[in-house]
């Protein structure tokens, strides 16, 4: 029995050798692209998270401070009324400066500021925070900071935002 000689031909191009590795290509891909948008997500909320914690250190510092005016002893030594001409810079009170402070910085002076910083306008009595991602920040279009002003209503000054601000779709306050 004879057997029929079949000639070789050309290999083809697209063997599925190549189209299987292209599809492990494609979802390694997509899989590289889902996990990147969580990793911006989760970032986005870590920022948001510090930004409250020093916003919280803050108000318990001016708080402190104020209480700490009210004891008869330090009265003497501290008889000074808080006005809008002397509103405290809250950074001072701390016991250790944040890490990420930059100083009193006017406003108009913020694109000087490294992005993730902190600053103080003693021409408001205002506290900023120039987010890392902008994008983050649901705030009115040319916002480059979210502005906190300190208030005096009577009480222990307050840090109140001087707009409504989003971060990461949740309020910042």
């Amino acid at each position: 029995m004879a057997t029929a000689y079949i000639p070789e031909g050309p290999r083809p191009v697209w063997s599925t050798r190549w189209v299987e590795w292209g599809l492990l290509a494609l979802c390694i891909a997509v899989v590289m692209g889902v996990l990147w948008r969580y990793g911006q997500q989760v970032r986005a909320q870590s920022e948001r998270a510090a930004v409250q914690s020093t916003l919280g250190a803050l108000r318990t510092a001016l708080v402190l401070d104020y209480v700490h005016s009210m004891i008869p002893a330090s009265s003497k030594a501290k008889a000074v009324a808080l006005t809008s001409a002397s509103l405290p810079n809250p950074f001072d009170l701390l016991q250790q400066p944040a890490a990420n402070y930059a100083g009193e910085v006017p406003a108009a002076l913020l694109q000087e500021v490294a992005p993730g910083r902190w600053v103080f306008d003693k021409r408001c009595g205002c506290v900023g925070y120039k987010p890392q991602d902008i994008r983050a920040l649901d705030a009115p279009a040319g916002s480059q900071a979210v502005w906190f002003t300190v208030e005096t209503t009577g009480a222990a000054p307050q840090l109140r935002p001087i707009q409504s601000y989003m971060w990461a779709g949740m309020p910042l306050e």
